[in-house]
């Protein structure tokens, strides 16, 4: 198949699914094929198979039009100083081509409307605001110098001329303000102030949103003229969080300290992690804290820590049984079993029954059923 048949056959199935209905952004799907903002090498599937257009042209394309995300950069900034690894590293996708869909199907796009992309990344989604827009209306920022140039390039070469910026996402772009929407692909844990101040009365911002990566929502928010904000959370989504200067986290590891508890359990204590709804009620009721799978010479496991890895908790089999150990000074285990229980309570919400509420104030808060019904704040970042 061409890169135009492959190009139409995906439209076709995220019209089919129902992900993709406004008849303007399907033009601009056809308009704008995927295939010219992937780089043709140095990329690869999310499993971690090397993609190469010279190499192996068919399986390039076949990834590339595949309804899936493409690693375009992986986070090695463990070897680097931080200001450099987030100016160079950091990992970055090209997003699924449904979760493209899907944000820009919530962002409620008409001609008029101008448009703040945080994130360039590839370019692809920039290219697909400018020609639903016009480039003139989108101004997008990337942190990545590298990632920009290229995104740049791929751009002029599709004909669209969008405004873009290096610069910090976090802060916005304060000198094209006010915008009408703020998008962006990449996941936060907390809606900017820059974007609250920077966004019209009525605007909406449309991104992902979630406290752990695997566990994350696509989020609508419409402020109002006293710049507050309220929606509820859509579907779940994977994401690539946000990259700061503040965002390079002490990595989720393993460090073979000794636990100050042992615990013996028949339950499998993985599953609620891994499992999708409790895995998200989890990273709202319980604040900071992290995960990581881990692999020991008794099988599958899990580790947690908090924000700098102070406490933690250690999760491997042991025989027919589960052993959980934690230390430090949280008892981060006793919280996660507390949260189950409160969530079972609660009849096991679906991550679409929460939602998000943001105060003139800046204050943040994650609410069940309506934002008057029970809530949770949301701490500063980790």
């Amino acid at each position: 198949m061409t890169a135009k048949e492959r190009n139409s056959a995906l439209i076709e199935a995220i019209i089919a699914d129902g992900t993709l209905t406004d008849t303007a952004l399907v033009e601009t799907f056809r308009a704008v094929p995927r295939h010219l903002f992937i780089p043709e090498s140095g990329v690869s599937t999310t499993r971690g198979d090397t993609l190469n257009a010279e190499t192996d042209p068919d399986r390039w394309l076949a990834a590339v039009y595949a309804d899936n995300a493409i690693v375009t950069r992986v986070d090695d900034s463990g070897t680097r100083s931080r200001s450099k690894a987030v100016k160079e590293g950091g990992t970055s996708s090209s997003s699924a081509p449904t979760v493209l869909a899907r944000v820009l199907e919530m962002a409620d796009l008409s001609e008029g409307l101008e448009v703040l992309e945080v994130g360039t990344g590839t370019g692809w989604n920039t290219a697909l605001l400018s020609h639903r827009l016009g480039g003139h209306a989108v101004t997008s920022v990337e942190i990545d110098e590298r990632l920009l140039e290229t995104a740049r390039k791929a751009l002029r070469g599709a004909g669209l001329s969008p405004t873009t910026h290096l610069a910090d996402g976090l802060h916005g772009y304060p000198a094209g303000a006010p915008y009408d929407r703020i998008i962006s692909v990449c996941g936060i844990e907390r809606v900017p102030r820059a974007w609250a101040e920077q966004i019209r009365p009525g605007g909406l911002v449309v991104c992902p949103w979630g406290l752990l990566e695997n566990a994350g929502v696509l989020m609508r928010l419409e402020f109002d003229e006293e710049g507050a904000a309220s929606g509820r959370f859509r579907s779940g989504v994977g994401f690539v969080p946000l990259r700061t200067p503040d965002s390079i986290r002490p990595p989720i590891r393993d460090t073979g300290r000794q636990p100050d508890e042992y615990r013996l359990t028949q339950a499998d204590p993985v599953a609620p992690l891994m499992a999708f709804p409790s895995a998200f009620a989890l990273s709202v009721l319980v604040p900071d804290w992290r995960m990581r799978r881990r692999w020991i010479g008794t099988g599958s496991g899990m580790w947690l820590c908090d924000r700098e890895g102070a406490s933690w908790v250690r999760i491997y089999p042991y025989g027919t049984s589960w052993m959980v150990e934690q230390g430090g000074p949280r008892s981060i285990w006793d919280e996660v079993e507390e949260a189950l229980e409160l969530w079972s309570d609660l009849g096991e919400p679906e991550p679409e029954r929460f939602g998000l509420t943001v105060t003139p104030s800046g204050g943040q808060r994650v609410w069940l059923d309506s934002p008057e019904g029970r809530s949770w704040p949301v701490d500063s970042p980790a």
